[in-house]
């Protein structure tokens, strides 16, 4: 399942494309309109499966290549952590939270 980071701002802009604003690194990213469409789909998580056809609906004729693209753009946007993938187990424990804090 891929969903959003939610530490990451989307602001949709008055010419189409979109911005996001990754919080934990200050770094901003732009979208184009076919970008912030598979952002928008994306949604609160959805499979690959799920998002291909959703965007292709975007598309008057929708090039073959399109689950290759959206891929490819998909694992650009977890490589940067504006994206993530959610295998569904329990995430690991923070070594902080487990560790021997001793007394005051």
């Amino acid at each position: 399942m891929i969903i959003r980071n939610p530490r990451v701002e989307y602001r949709k802009l008055e010419e189409g494309g979109a911005v996001l604003l990754n919080l934990d690194t200050a770094a901003y990213h732009g979208l184009n309109q076919t970008g912030s469409a598979i952002w928008e789909s994306v949604g609160d998580g959805k499979s690959i499966d799920d998002l291909v056809p959703e965007v292709a609906l975007f598309f008057e004729d929708a090039p073959p290549s399109l689950d290759q693209e959206i891929t490819s753009f998909i694992e650009d946007l977890v490589e940067r952590d504006l994206l993530r993938i959610d295998d569904g187990r329990p995430a690991e424990p923070n070594a902080l939270d487990t560790a021997d804090r001793g007394t005051e």
